[in-house]
């Protein structure tokens, strides 16, 4: 283990708390010093006080009980509210909000031990228009979005772990971009109070972090469950069904061979893979994604378009207006077809303990004017099912490549637990800082 605390994960972290060989403060340290180092190239920081920070981490060491995350450092995305950072949205309508209360996401973390470093880059309301933050893999590429800085910061060091979340792609593409893993929840089994809403059938909290192990420990949390022990290995061979989808050829083909060599691997390790073809209901659902997503938007962020037009990317005014347009008739319709897929998905994974299904179309593009392409992720967001993307590979620019695992509603927990021995068999090792 490394005594750079930046390149230990989380759960080295708060080990090494908890037996007393470091402190909160010695761990921040490493922190801060790798922020002041790095992020005035990846910029993932939007509000950041090192002062702060430090102080957080004092008061953490004076705590008389150490909590699951004590000392462990962590970023939050600029959507959800904290009491003594501003919360702004990624938008200048908001630039200075102050939040009076934490997101209760950040007050069960808090109240664990963990120590707030700052807020992380977003786009403009958790959409398309991105901010400065770059790739750590390659500073000309994107990080993704909408949680980029979220991802960037874990990816390069800055961050043990990160909030994010997710309303299409938000948290599993900037993951397979940056190479990380990123976890989405089920749909609404995280209390989202404090969590701006941008489409209520859609906004999903999730986490980003090194290591499965990381993910599970932040989640235990987040159940208010500290206390659960990890997981233990199943007994039985698992069993995972490879869905292509109907979209698979508009990926790229190093992506494509990435996501075959990992399965191909997963077979020759006792792991259980068949295909799985994509059943009708399923097959339009990335356009019923869509038509869900602009119908709430339009109508979530109505003052905004009203007031401050003017404050607005033409992106997301275009997005609201498309949603305006929208009836209610053609809304139910896909929240109907979204029902009825979601009955056949029930049904596949009484056969299944996960799907495994591409992450995102490609490597990071080149460029951070854009985020990249939702295409593989808005299906599965308008399913409301859990999800995390598995870093896999890179590309010839050796920019990281990723699949993701979907597990059945509810199965967070198991989903976890299937992914972390699957991360296992491919040996992939926690992510760790490039340089």
């Amino acid at each position: 283990m490394s005594d750079d605390a930046s390149k230990m994960t989380a759960s080295q972290i708060a080990y090494a708390v908890r037996s007393g060989s470091r402190t909160a403060e010695s761990i921040m340290s490493d922190y801060l010093a790798r922020i002041s180092a790095r992020d005035t190239e990846i910029k993932a920081f939007i509000d950041f006080d090192p002062e702060r920070a430090l102080s957080c981490a004092r008061a953490a060491d004076k705590m008389p009980k150490k909590g699951p995350l004590h000392g462990v450092p962590y970023a939050i995305k600029d959507i959800i509210d904290t009491v003594d950072l501003p919360t702004a949205w990624g938008s200048p309508i908001y630039a200075g909000f102050q939040p009076r209360r934490n997101a209760s996401c950040v007050e069960l973390l808090n109240r664990a031990g963990a120590v707030p470093l700052g807020k992380t880059v977003t786009t403009e309301f958790a959409y398309f228009s991105p901010g400065p933050t770059r790739n750590p893999h390659g500073l000309k590429h994107t990080p993704g979005g909408s949680s980029s800085g979220s991802a960037a910061a874990v990816a390069d060091g800055m961050a043990a772990f990160s909030l994010g979340s997710q309303t299409a792609a938000s948290l599993t593409r900037p993951a397979a971009y940056c190479g990380v893993f990123g976890y989405k929840s089920t749909q609404g089994s995280l209390d989202g109070s404090g969590v701006m809403s941008l489409s209520s059938s859609l906004d999903s909290l999730g986490l980003m972090a090194r290591s499965v192990d990381d993910l599970m420990l932040t989640l235990n949390v987040l159940h208010a469950e500290p206390d659960v022990k990890l997981a233990e290995p199943f007994s039985s061979p698992t069993r995972i069904g490879f869905f292509r989808g109907p979209l698979w050829q508009e990926g790229s083909l190093v992506m494509r061979e990435a996501c075959e060599l990992a399965a191909k691997t997963l077979a020759l390790k006792g792991i259980i893979i068949e295909d799985v073809d994509c059943p009708d209901e399923l097959i339009n659902l990335t356009e019923h994604h869509k038509t869900v997503m602009a119908f709430e938007v339009a109508r979530a962020r109505i003052f905004e378009y009203s007031r401050h037009h003017d404050q607005l990317s033409p992106a997301f005014a275009d997005l609201v207006e498309t949603g305006l347009n929208i009836t209610r008739t053609t809304y139910e319709t896909a929240l109907l077809a979204r029902n009825q897929a979601g009955q056949t998905l029930a049904r596949i994974f009484q056969k299944y303990d996960a799907l495994m299904t591409p992450a995102a179309p490609s490597s990071a593009p080149a460029g951070i004017a854009a985020t990249g392409d939702p295409l593989f992720s808005r299906m599965w967001s308008l399913l409301r099912t859990p999800s995390i993307s598995i870093p896999y590979g890179s590309d010839e620019a050796n920019m990281p490549l990723a699949f993701q695992l979907i597990g059945g509603l509810g199965q967070d927990q198991r989903l976890l637990a299937h992914a972390r021995g699957i991360s296992s068999k491919l040996d992939i090792e926690p992510s760790l800082p490039l340089t």
